[in-house]
């Protein structure tokens, strides 16, 4: 019979929990440590950060730190926080999270989101709509559309190469129009109102200020539209319940999600703008009905709003 001696058992025993141990520790202390910084702001606007926020803790490989920054935030305790907490990453979410991630002594690697216009030499997710996720949109709606017609400011001007190859891509005949401000755009707009007629032409309005501005552009396109029975789709949420076709808005929980990809693999490297992939879909079924448009229960169920509200 073989014997084993008993202090032979135990250093045995004892190496097994110290690996486990080890190894445990190994796989905590690896996680990326990532401070989430966002205003202080009143609803409606804390409830998108806040689901922001939830999408990028869902992620397990990280390990998210909140910072709630206030008007004018202390620079030197941020800085402080982010060094007691062992951040090396950080997720800035609108102007201001950019603004004060930007302003920090250290050199963390960051990664900007909930911003329209990409800030200079940081990557990120822009609000902006992929026109991929736009021109696929528009080809189940209206694919009696040939055309698209855009109208842009300098904003949006890193948004256009991708345009182009999308509706290459997707088979549709893409004109650009760059502007340098509302007078332009108006003036732009009035010229391709007078000159397109008919179903095969649509006119794309962005998520910027300038070129689908609320209060003269959008009115005035909507109304020529109406006249001269052209789409109008927009990347701006709430145009769609105004009287364009249709209109995107963000899911922010998955936002938060494929921010918090894009932060783990963030490097020092070219900055990587990535136009917004993760949306939902508004539709105006009165503008469909007028421009001889039909939906089938099947499309009609990945609708996430209606206009007009049943």
């Amino acid at each position: 019979m073989v014997r084993i001696k008993t202090s032979s058992l135990f250093r045995t025993f004892l190496l097994c929990v110290l690996m486990v141990f080890s190894i445990g520790a190994t796989s905590s202390w690896a996680q990326t440590r990532v401070a989430v910084l966002y205003p202080q702001v009143q609803e409606p606007f804390l409830s998108v950060f806040q689901s922001i926020l939830r999408g990028v803790e869902s992620d397990a490989s990280l390990t998210a730190r909140p910072f709630a920054l206030p008007e004018n935030p202390d620079l030197v305790a941020l800085d402080a926080w982010l060094e007691s907490e062992g951040i090396d990453r950080v997720i800035a979410l609108g102007r201001q999270g950019v603004a004060a991630a930007q302003a920090l002594n250290g050199s963390p690697k960051i990664v900007f989101g909930a911003l329209s216009a990409p800030p200079q030499g940081i990557s990120g997710i822009s609000l902006s709509p992929g026109p991929v996720v736009m021109f696929q949109h528009l080809a189940d709606l209206a694919p009696r559309v040939r055309n698209v017609h855009l109208v842009y400011s300098s904003a949006n001007a890193w948004l256009v190469p991708l345009a182009e190859s999308a509706a290459k891509a997707q088979g549709l005949r893409l004109a650009t129009y760059q502007v340098a401000d509302l007078r332009e755009a108006l003036h732009e707009y009035r010229h391709l109102l007078q000159s397109l007629r008919g179903p095969t032409h649509a006119i794309w309005l962005p998520l910027d200020n300038i070129t689908a501005d609320d209060e003269l552009v959008l009115p005035l396109v909507l109304q020529g539209a109406l006249e001269k029975g052209l789409v109008v789709f927009s990347s701006k949420p709430a145009h769609a319940q105004r009287g364009a076709l249709f209109s995107v808005y963000p899911e922010h929980f998955v936002l938060g999600q494929s921010l918090a990809r894009m932060v783990a693999s963030a490097t020092q490297q070219e900055p990587v703008i990535a136009p917004l992939a993760d949306v939902q879909l508004a539709v105006n079924l009165r503008t469909a009905f007028h421009l001889g448009l039909r939906f089938t229960p099947r499309q009609q169920e990945r609708f996430d709003l209606v206009f007009p509200t049943r």
